[in-house]
């Protein structure tokens, strides 16, 4: 009796440590990122570009400013591009250049990318000379999906 209690215990202790590292690993839109990635990079290949490396550090930034912005700590836009691009000289060394795309109300990952395509600035970011590439998403209230893309050399 005191092995299956023990070992119902260990089993509860394991769940519950599970569950947590599951809640801290952040929103669960890490699918949306990556197909947003994916799309860019796509884009960035039919066209003869390399393809971004996603770096993790960069996710947190961008995912940061879609927060922001869907809780409406600060409005749309590029609000506190500064204070990001601080933080990214710190991880990135050496740093050449920073770009940022933003946008909100797309769906899917394929029409977000499709409506940067279509800009002609935001399309120059997406092609640029960059080697890195960050991607962070977040919901409204209303269920808005707000997104951040930030390019890296």
């Amino acid at each position: 009796m005191r092995m299956s209690s023990f070992l119902s215990r260990g089993l509860s202790v394991g769940l519950a440590i599970v569950c947590l590292l599951l809640m801290s690993a952040g929103p669960l839109n890490d699918g949306l990122d990556a197909e947003v990635v994916r799309y860019t990079n796509d884009f960035r290949e039919s066209l003869g570009l390399a393809a971004l490396i996603t770096r993790d550090e960069l996710n947190i930034i961008a995912r940061g400013h879609s927060e922001d912005m869907a809780e409406r700590r600060c409005s749309f836009g590029h609000d506190g591009y500064d204070e990001r691009e601080v933080k990214v000289q710190k991880i990135i060394k050496p740093f050449y250049g920073m770009a940022e795309n933003v946008a909100y109300g797309a769906t899917t990952a394929k029409e977000v990318v499709s409506l940067w395509k279509s800009s002609p600035g935001h399309r120059k970011n997406m092609l640029g000379n960059y080697k890195y590439v960050g991607i962070g998403t977040a919901k409204d209230k209303q269920g808005v999906i707000y997104y951040t893309e930030i390019f890296v050399r």
